[in-house]
């Protein structure tokens, strides 16, 4: 009987010195749990996703046939008849049908310098915007634009926001005869490089999905 006493005080201090020891450890710790770290970052990644806009109204909802990534064929595109084959470098924003005969304006998904506006085949009229992503700096395509819409000038400073042109007109020269829609590509580093496919997932490294940023 004696030794059960013992052994049941024994257990009493042992349990009593954990429960103390937790304490003394949740006291002099304040770190937050990682679950709080997780929801940290998303309110970082949140907030840096602040600074780039839309470039159309319901943006997302406009992705429905060429996202970025997908790899296209002229015999398993969504769009048909198809003359491109590779992986798509950008994400493509198609109009809704009651804007096939309107103006849609584009709007500057970022703040930067105009780097290049002109024409090049596969995508009529095209506007480059340098930006930055993260503290690193990427270029902003802009493809399929009525070039003559496009008021800035080379090297002028555009607003996150502000009007930069208009679609081109389906299937004419300043679609270079594709449908009416924009494709938005951002591409990392300072190159002025305005492939629309590339042929190897190595080469699709050195681009970024754009709706990640702007499909509000």
């Amino acid at each position: 009987m004696k030794k059960l006493f013992i052994m049941f005080s024994v257990t009493i201090i042992v349990f009593s010195m954990i429960f103390l020891l937790f304490r003394f450890f949740l006291q002099k710790n304040d770190t937050a749990f990682p679950v709080f770290h997780v929801a940290q970052d998303a309110e970082v990644k949140k907030e840096e996703n602040s600074d780039f806009a839309a470039p159309l109204d319901r943006a997302a909802e406009r992705v429905t046939k060429k996202p970025f990534g997908i790899f296209i064929s002229p015999g398993s595109s969504p769009v048909q008849p198809e003359r491109f084959a590779g992986y798509h470098t950008g994400a493509d924003f198609e109009v809704f049908p009651e804007e096939q005969d309107s103006d849609v304006f584009v709007r500057a998904v970022c703040e930067g310098r105009l780097l290049s506006k002109k024409s090049a085949t596969g995508y009529g009229g095209v506007a480059v915007q340098a930006c930055e992503l993260e503290n690193d700096s990427i270029t902003v395509i802009y493809g399929h634009l009525d070039l003559g819409s496009v008021n800035a000038k080379i090297g002028d400073n555009i607003r996150k926001g502000d009007v930069l042109g208009k679609l081109g007109r389906g299937y004419s020269e300043q679609t270079d005869g594709e449908r009416k829609h924009l494709h938005l590509g951002f591409h990392k580093g300072n190159l002025l490089d305005i492939l629309g496919y590339v042929d190897s997932q190595e080469k699709l490294s050195d681009w970024i999905d754009s709706c990640l940023y702007v499909c509000k």
